[in-house]
């Protein structure tokens, strides 16, 4: 009968052959997990970027446009912009889809941000006559401001919007002043009458924040009001804030037009 040999020997050696590759299967898993999260990260950033240039170039054109000396005063006295880059088709600000806009607050310290936000599914109240909206969004008082972080609604129900490049206002008040609470100044392709501004609708991409401002709080308040800090991939944007600005008081001065901003 043949008896089965034991090898005493090879045991440790089987045991630390499978410890080694334990070892090397962890430290794979862990690698992975972590370049996930930096990807992660990176991917966050580069949208987030990639939204501030989409922003910045939505800006310039309208500082090109034909209200680019107007918009320049506004800007000069405003104390937060959401600027809406261009969707194609129907676009974020009445429209029927989703879309971002990008928040800034002026300060004491200057501008600050940007705080993104989005928008799902329905609309703020577009009857008809959309195919295209992109442009800025101008507030002239810090609350209004703070009310669309807090709220999600584009403005508040006392405020006046007024469309620079249109023939009608939205959500006109008795108390409605020339220049309004709210401006809108940029492209309104197929705008026409029958709007009614709701309530409702923004969120804050309070992740998106964390990960353009490296901060672990991404609130809006936060990154706008609290810190004011400024990312380096934002700064273009806000240098082109603040020659805008300085270039409307300038102008505002000269014509003695000082655009109301309490």
């Amino acid at each position: 009968m043949l008896m089965a040999r034991k090898y005493p020997h090879r045991r440790p050696r089987f045991l630390l052959v499978c410890l080694l590759l334990m070892a090397v299967f962890l430290a794979s898993f862990l690698a992975g997990c972590a370049g996930r999260g930096t990807g992660s990260v990176s991917g966050s950033e580069a949208t987030a970027q990639s939204l501030v240039d989409s922003a910045t170039r939505t800006l310039q054109a309208g500082l090109d446009g034909e209200q680019g000396e107007r918009l320049r005063q506004l800007i000069g006295q405003a104390k937060g912009a959401m600027i809406v880059p261009g969707m194609g088709s129907v676009s974020f600000l009445f429209s029927l889809g989703g879309g971002n806009g990008v928040m800034l607050a002026r300060t004491d310290r200057g501008w600050s941000g940007p705080a993104f936000l989005t928008k799902g599914t329905g609309g703020l109240g577009m009857q008809a006559g959309v195919t295209r909206v992109s442009g800025i969004i101008l507030y002239m008082r810090e609350e209004d401001v703070r009310y669309v972080l807090e709220t999600g609604a584009l403005l508040q129900g006392r405020a006046a919007i007024t469309f620079l490049d249109a023939d009608f206002e939205g959500n006109r008040t008795p108390e409605f002043v020339e220049t309004g609470d709210v401006i809108f100044v940029g492209d309104t392709e197929g705008l026409y009458a029958g709007i009614g501004v709701s309530t409702g609708g923004l969120s804050n991409r309070t992740s998106l924040n964390a990960a353009y401002h490296r901060t672990a709080d991404g609130r809006p308040v936060h990154v706008l009001y609290e810190t004011g800090s400024v990312p380096e991939g934002a700064r273009g944007l806000m240098d082109l804030l603040d020659r805008a600005g300085a270039q409307g008081r300038e102008a505002t001065k000269k014509d003695g037009t000082e655009i109301p901003s309490d």
